[in-house]
């Protein structure tokens, strides 16, 4: 598949909205809407987190989308199935109803983060190198503006109509994009059989991920370098700089929102110019020098509107340089495309579950520039050696082809 007869890159990167839709209404909608039919804060706290917690554990099923049927196959099921349990969740939605509403969730988010592995190592197998920052740009961009329009169109139903009417929409938003898979190449036919799920699979991607290049790609996601946690907590931020609640929502909703899809856009574009493992690294260091910006300014309402925005910013091309670097470590014709890319996803948000976790230590005792120093220099003390290693070991000339094909269906 030659790059003249590919879609657009745009369009190739709008296949992420489903993803984008789903993850967005669990981060963004789902506690608003808890609350809405009377759930207290705690329970709602109890069932984002076990909603949310297939981003850190779906990498152990994940094979499933690399075996037996065709990765174009399994990415619409699975983004279909997405769209049925969140729209049956919403339907369902009462105080008596909670435990059958977060089964619901948690099957939906786990199969929307299978869509995403699907659709990872099928782009995998027909990306050309010059088009994989591109793609990947225009991918943070639909998976962070869907997850913003699918919040927002939620939260206005939700304020004006029923839940159920509110459920229908949102399964109708999610079921449209799944169309423009059509403009994707056909992929290949699996290497593996159904029942070299587990074997084949896991046995494959252990002997790549022994190689030097995937070992370093591992030490970048799994460091603080390019982690951006602090993105998860600036809204809690606003009373520290004398922030009125609105303003709050609009910088870290729509605001963060829009910036970050712009940084995703530039940075894809940067990707295909410069060595990706460098740029990881460079946008994490701008990060953490605006957190260090916001911690040393006067704490005032200006302040926290452009440390914030900023820090969004160079987040999207931390995002895009994440998935760019991680479509060039897996290569063309990986049979285990999608099984690694879930490996890749999984150390770098188990780096941003630590490093959140951290960030609220520095609150806890040093309060807002606690924070934001111990964000920023975990992440500058990552970023130094992990340059170098860059540099000795993760060229981008090179062709970082994967394992052999296993022809054995089986």
């Amino acid at each position: 598949m030659t790059k003249s007869r590919l879609a657009p890159a745009w369009l190739i990167g709008m296949t992420m909205l489903p993803f984008g839709l789903v993850a967005g209404f669990t981060v963004t909608a789902l506690p608003f809407l808890l609350t809405k039919v009377g759930i207290s804060v705690d329970r709602v706290a109890g069932v984002s987190a076990v909603v949310m917690s297939p981003t850190f554990w779906a990498f152990l099923v994940t094979p499933i989308v690399d075996v037996g049927l065709t990765r174009r196959t399994w990415a619409v099921l699975m983004a279909l199935l997405s769209a049925c349990c969140v729209g049956t969740a919403l339907w369902n939605l009462s105080p008596v109803k909670l435990e059958l509403f977060t089964v619901l969730l948690l099957a939906g988010e786990l199969a929307i983060v299978l869509y995403g592995s699907a659709l990872g190592g099928w782009q995998a197998g027909f990306l050309p190198d010059s088009m994989r920052g591109k793609v990947s740009g225009w991918s943070n961009a639909a998976n962070l503006g869907g997850g913003a329009l699918g919040s927002m169109v939620c939260l206005e139903l939700a304020e004006k109509f029923s839940l159920k009417v509110v459920a229908l929409v949102f399964v109708s938003l999610c079921f449209l994009p799944v169309l423009l898979l059509l403009a994707l190449p056909s992929p290949a036919k699996p290497a593996l059989g159904i029942g070299r799920v587990l074997t084949g699979t896991w046995r494959l991607a252990w002997e790549a991920c022994r190689r030097r290049e995937w070992l370093i790609g591992f030490a970048l996601f799994l460091s603080p370098a390019s982690c951006v946690a602090a993105i998860n907590l600036f809204s809690g931020l606003g009373k520290d700089y004398h922030t009125d609640p609105q303003r709050v929502i609009w910088v870290t909703g729509a605001g963060c929102a829009i910036v970050s899809a712009l940084g995703s856009i530039v940075g894809g574009f940067l990707a295909d110019c410069v060595n990706r493992g460098y740029l990881y690294l460079l946008a994490g260091i701008g990060a953490a020098s605006c957190a260090l910006a916001m911690g040393f300014c006067p704490h005032a309402s200006s302040t926290f509107t452009w440390g914030v925005l900023a820090y969004n910013g160079g987040a999207g091309i931390a995002y895009a340089a994440f998935s760019a670097l991680a479509l060039q470590l897996v290569g063309n014709g990986n049979p285990v495309a999608s099984t690694v890319l879930g490996l890749f996803a999984a150390a770098t948000n188990g780096a941003i579950v630590y490093m959140t976790w951290a960030d609220g230590l520095g609150y806890r005792f040093f309060g807002t520039r606690g924070l934001l120093c111990v964000d920023a220099c975990m992440s500058l003390l990552a970023a130094i050696p992990l340059l170098w290693l860059v540099r000795s070991g993760l060229r981008r000339a090179k062709s970082l082809a994967a394992v052999p094909k296993q022809p054995s269906t089986n």
